[in-house]
């Protein structure tokens, strides 16, 4: 076989296998959660049932919640046939996107969730402010799921060729001292992908019962610069 042709043909096997991995991160990032977030509420609702007192009321709130969830995950899966960006950026900044998903994440899980803005995000990338969104929402949903957090806060700091991501919660942290590839679960597997996606990096802090603290930077090249 000559080298060229081997060299395409090599070149198409890796394109499909990024591409399966960049749809996996979507699934996950999108219809697993809504699946997991229908699940959940509804295993709690008999629970709330047998409870008496506000047992209607907190029953229909999940009910509603669940079928929010499901609206959800319809429009996702609609936008990833469509290869559409989040719902969450249609029309609006990184920030406002952002300050959407907190005020979101709060209501519907009921935890304390603060968001910060820093500088001006105005000329960002769109492949930029997705990916951001999209590890925001993976990171908020770690902590719920996973860590246990009662408070998470979002800063973005944008500044001269550089912005830069940081969410910390006050969960129950870890310690693992294995290797990133063998300790990291998908859900921080696919938020590396993605900063390393958009050539940028991401640092995971975190220690037993102090919470995790995970930072993506992103430097920008001077003509997109968000200033």
């Amino acid at each position: 076989m000559p080298k060229a042709e081997s060299s395409t043909m090599a070149d198409t096997w890796f394109a499909v296998l990024e591409e399966r991995r960049r749809l996996a991160c979507e699934i996950h990032d999108t219809l697993a959660q809504a699946f997991a977030g229908i699940l959940l509420h509804l295993e709690s609702v008999p629970e709330t049932g047998a409870a008496g007192g506000q047992s209607v009321s907190d029953s229909v709130e999940r009910l509603a919640r669940v079928k929010h969830l499901a609206k959800c995950g319809l429009e996702d899966s609609r936008r990833m046939l469509l290869g559409l960006r989040p719902k969450s950026l249609d029309g609006t900044s990184l920030a406002g996107a952002l300050k959407v998903l907190v005020h979101c994440s709060a209501r519907e899980w009921r935890i304390v969730c603060k968001f910060r803005f820093i500088g001006q995000a105005t000329g960002l990338p769109p492949d930029v402010r997705d990916e951001f969104c999209r590890i925001a929402q993976e990171a908020l949903c770690n902590a719920r799921k996973h860590s246990r957090a009662t408070s998470v806060s979002i800063i973005l700091n944008c500044k001269p060729n550089i912005v830069a991501l940081t969410i910390e919660d006050n969960g129950q942290g870890f310690v693992d001292k294995r290797p990133k590839t063998a300790s990291e679960g998908f859900g921080l597997s696919s938020m590396r992908d993605r900063a390393i996606r958009i050539g940028g990096s991401m640092e995971i802090s975190s220690a037993a019962r102090r919470g995790t603290k995970v930072r993506v930077r992103v430097l920008l090249p001077t003509s997109v610069s968000p200033h």
